[in-house]
């Protein structure tokens, strides 16, 4: 009931079985409010500003729907409904899901995959991208469980909700290469272990969508366990928490991972060097005691060699210590002209780390000591030349821009590698198309073709003029005369 039932139907049925009965008639009551317009008013047909909900089960459907009365706010609060909420609440979690779930059954298909397959590594064994996920898995399914035992939707929902942005923009997107096989050095085992860690996610989402959005989760049940239409997700048992999966370690060192990486391309992208562009060295800066991001996670995201782990900002950063005079004119009086010298001589780095860590500073001026704080003094920081730096809080990324003829020429290889995949999409081409490429104009780059042709799908590469005119290719040099022409390869 509504929230305006709450005297005449809550509060009777309570008065009336304490008389009658002596005993409460109910264990828990959950009170919903009210359905309101975009402008908070309380929705009624004589004001006409109600939605038709058969407009939106018919042009949207049931699940996206309930999905957004769950994950938008509590049951009991007002809840301001417009088709474009629903709309944008089904494509942040539905959609994205149904996206990772085509995804997995397309390459799953491709690639044969069998969930029965012996040399699946056991979840132990898999790397650290396959056992994050699942810890995230077990602890999603821990918090929805205790979520909806105690009558509260939301935080269950913003959990599942969090686990398919996780899933997809992270775990999904940093695993591509291992669905696609393209690596020829890769073991077979590797892929075995992105395709079924990403098809256990997936079928724990089927079920604990369940409550939520029973015809997707009914779906997506019976086609990820092989079930026919016999068998349905609201049969089956409520999941378990595997709590030695859960690894909060782990889970750390990825937050630590995906902070490093936030801000490395935001650097790349206010330096003006494209993410493609291979890249030397990074240099990490992390507060004391955090943990380390996995091996290969950071450097592979930033496209660069290696992570080099420093201690002193001063090496990448400078800081100016600016005084705010209308916090410190009244307290240092004449002693106010003597501030600025004086914060030239402090180690602007030393003073940031202070501030961070909620301390203060001290100075010593003509009239006698003085307690600073970061109301007191602005910090301006400034990459040291060479550097493009993120920096948040504690952490600090610095990208060494130097760039050499090798780091040049992997980049144009990379660049020519998403030129390619673009022509094949145009072409109109399968994901699991074998192409024929001709190639001009990049004869100095002959010796990555091998690197090419394991990306592309390629069977041959000719570096010579295709049939018709080619399409042109574009690189950050002065080539002018680099085309391509892709064809599918004859079977």
């Amino acid at each position: 009931e509504a929230i305006d039932q709450t005297r005449g139907w809550f509060y009777s049925l309570l008065a009336v079985n304490s008389l009658v009965f002596g005993a409460k008639p109910y264990e828990h009551v959950l009170c919903l409010g009210h359905i309101v317009d975009v402008d908070g008013r309380k929705m009624s047909k004589s004001v006409g500003n109600v939605i038709d909900p058969w407009e939106v089960l018919n042009s949207r459907g049931a699940d996206p729907l309930r999905w957004w009365m769950f994950s938008q706010g509590s049951p009991w609060t007002p809840t301001r409904a417009s088709l474009g909420a629903i709309d944008s609440s089904m494509r942040e979690t539905l959609g994205t899901l149904w996206n990772t779930y085509s995804f997995f059954t397309t390459y799953a298909s491709l690639n044969g995959f069998d969930p029965q397959d012996p040399e699946i590594p056991a979840r132990a064994d898999r790397p650290d991208m396959d056992r994050w996920i699942l810890s995230r898995l077990e602890r999603t399914t821990k918090i929805v469980t205790e979520s909806l035992d105690g009558y509260e939707p939301l935080p269950a929902a913003s959990a599942v909700s969090g686990l398919v942005d996780d899933l997809s923009n992270w775990y999904v997107r940093r695993s591509r290469r291992r669905f696609w096989r393209t690596d020829p050095n890769a073991p077979r085992s590797d892929s075995l272990a992105a395709q079924a860690t990403l098809l256990e996610v997936l079928q724990r989402i089927s079920l604990l969508l369940a409550p939520f959005c029973p015809f997707v989760a009914d779906s997506m049940y019976r086609e990820l366990f092989g079930l026919d239409a016999s068998h349905s997700v609201h049969l089956a048992d409520w999941p378990r928490t595997l709590e030695a999966d859960i690894d909060d370690d782990l889970e750390a060192a990825m937050v630590v991972a995906r902070s490093l990486t936030s801000m490395g391309r935001a650097a790349r992208a206010d330096a003006g060097v494209k993410v493609r562009q291979p890249l030397a060295r990074a240099l990490v800066f992390l507060p004391p005691g955090s943990p380390r991001p996995p091996v290969g996670v950071v450097e592979e995201e930033l496209n660069v060699d290696a992570i080099e782990y420093g201690t002193e900002l001063a090496d990448v950063l400078s800081f100016e210590l600016v005084p705010n005079f209308r916090t410190l004119g009244p307290r240092l009086g004449e002693a106010a002209k003597e501030l600025r010298p004086a914060l030239s001589q402090l180690n602007g780095a030393a003073v940031s780390a202070a501030f961070e860590r909620g301390e203060t500073v001290s100075l010593t001026l003509s009239t006698g000591e003085f307690v600073l704080g970061p109301d007191d003094i602005e910090l301006r920081v400034k990459s040291q030349g060479g550097f493009a730096v993120g920096r948040e809080g504690g952490e600090v990324v610095a990208l060494d821009l130097t760039l050499n003829d090798g780091l040049l020429r992997r980049g144009y290889l990379r660049d020519l590698v998403r030129q390619i995949q673009d022509l094949r999409k145009t072409t109109g081409l399968d994901v699991s198309d074998r192409i024929t490429l001709h190639l001009v104009g990049v004869d100095d780059l002959s010796d990555g073709f091998a690197l090419v042709a394991s990306e592309v799908l390629a069977t041959e590469i000719h570096a010579t003029a295709g049939l018709g005119d080619g399409e042109e290719l574009s690189f950050d040099d002065e080539r002018t005369n680099a085309r391509a022409w892709v064809t599918k390869a004859q079977s």
